[in-house]
Formats: structure tokens, sequence, C-alpha cells
């Protein structure tokens, strides 16, 4: 079975939005596809199963492994939605803070 083409599209999106990112995208026999994001410094994951439905979440240094995701939906347009805001409010975050402004001091 190959990857569902809205996660095809998905990934194309990130690569096309954020060229800075790395992005690992694992789609597996069973149907089941994992896309790793990082942007800036924040590591994000959307998982999604045939059966089971699609998970999101944001990783963090600290994120124990195979915990479950932060957020499940049954829809995968719903997921994609969910991991592409995380992913728009990561990246103005990263923008943000590229643009420190320091006073001038005498």
């Amino acid at each position: 079975m190959s990857a569902p083409v809205e996660m095809q599209n998905l990934v194309a999106e990130v690569v096309r939005n954020y060229p800075s990112a790395h992005v690992d995208f694992d789609p597996l026999p069973s149907g089941v596809c994992f896309l790793y994001v990082t942007v800036g410094a924040r590591d994000f994951e959307i998982e999604y199963d045939p059966k089971r439905g699609v998970g999101v979440s944001e990783n963090f240094p600290d994120t124990p492994p195979f915990i479950g995701h932060d957020e499940g939906f049954d829809s995968l347009a719903a997921g994609i939605a969910r991991f592409k805001s995380m992913l728009a409010e990561a990246a103005r975050n990263e923008a943000a803070g590229a643009y420190v402004l320091h006073e001038k001091k005498d």
C-alpha cells in the first residue's frame, strides 16, 4: 500500500513552505505513515494509521519515546490541518526571534 495522496501533498507543502525545515517521511507497507518535521529548534510528528486514525505531536528533548500523541483525530484532513497550524505557529515564532532589536546605548 502506498502513502495516501493527502500525506504526499503535505510533504510537498512542508518542503515548499518551510525550505529550511528538516523533513523525514516514512511510509510503511502497511499504509502507516510517519512524518517528522523540525522547524528551527522545534520537532513535530504526524502519524497516519488507516485503521486507527491520526496522531499529532510536538516532541521535546525530554519527551519519552512511545508515550502516544498530544492529539488524535479520526479524520486525516483534521489531523493534517492541525499539523499545518502547529508548523505555521513554530515558523512565526522562529521568524520573530530572528529579528531582535536592541536600543543603541550612547
